[in-house]
Order: structure tokens, then C-alpha cells, then sequence
């Protein structure tokens, strides 16, 4: 991706180069296993992800939504600590809103970056999960 001038361009993706995930094997360590994935720009005040395991050897999947604005550092913060993407059963898809209004107290809404947090867990070390993560599907609030 070219730069546009401002450092905040080298960590953000555009839509288009975080459409999808597909076919990704995380294998588990001894313990918990996570990664992020990059930076995106938000397109709305909801995201609905989905999301599919495709195989596994005892692991699941959860996936946390993280968000941040462009001037802050660091990981970021969860939208909402109370409301994961639980990837558990292989060929069922899962989907999960995240959003200011979601459904628990600790949801904060999306700021102008996200990404996601992916961790491998359960099963013991060496087990592994390969999964895929469809395209957001992002939307306005809508007030009457």
C-alpha cells in the first residue's frame, strides 16, 4: 500500500486488504496463543463479524474486536470485554455484532482504528485450529 504522507498510513489497511481472512492455522503453544491483526479504518458505528472454524484438532478460536483512535499507541482497547466471536464447532459459521450499543456495561464503542485480537484456545500443546474470517459488514446507527 503507498504511503500517503503521515506515519498512521503504514499500519492502516484499507478496506479492500482486510476483506478476508481465509484458511489460517494457528497451532497452539503450552498455553493461550494470540496474535492481532492490522490496523483498520472503521466504516460505521457497527461491525458485524463472521466467521467460520474449518478444521481443528481439539482448539477453538475466540476473536476480540480492538479499537483505538489514529494518534494513540499501543494495542488499543477491547470494544466490548464481554462479547467475543467463539469459532468452536468446525463448519459451523458464527457471527457477532460489535457496536456502542452493545449488549453488556463494557462496551465502548469504535473508535477510528480497529482490528482484531485472535487467540487459540483449549486442547493441549501442538493442537491447532484453522479458521476464516469473512468481510466486515459495517453500518450506521440509525435515529428516528
Amino acid at each position: 500500500m503507498a504511503s500517503r504522507g503521515n506515519s498512521i498510513d503504514t499500519e492502516v489497511r484499507s478496506y479492500r486488504d482486510t476483506a478476508m481472512i481465509d484458511a489460517q492455522l494457528l497451532i497452539k503453544a503450552s498455553s493461550a496463543y494470540s496474535l492481532f491483526s492490522p490496523w483498520f479504518a472503521r466504516q460505521g458505528d457497527y461491525v458485524r463479524i463472521s466467521g467460520e472454524l474449518v478444521a481443528n484438532s481439539g482448539s477453538t478460536i475466540q476473536i476480540e474486536l480492538f479499537t483505538k483512535n489514529s494518534e494513540t499507541v499501543g494495542d488499543g482497547q477491547t470494544v466490548d470485554s464481554e462479547t467475543t466471536l467463539a469459532l468452536s464447532t468446525v463448519g459451523v459459521p458464527a457471527t457477532q455484532e460489535f457496536g456502542p450499543n452493545a449488549s453488556s456495561n463494557s462496551a465502548q464503542g469504535i473508535l477510528e482504528l480497529v482490528r482484531y485480537k485472535i487467540t487459540i484456545t483449549g486442547g493441549s500443546a501442538g493442537d491447532w485450529a484453522m479458521y476464516r474470517l469473512l468481510a466486515p459488514v459495517w453500518f450506521d446507527a440509525v435515529k428516528a
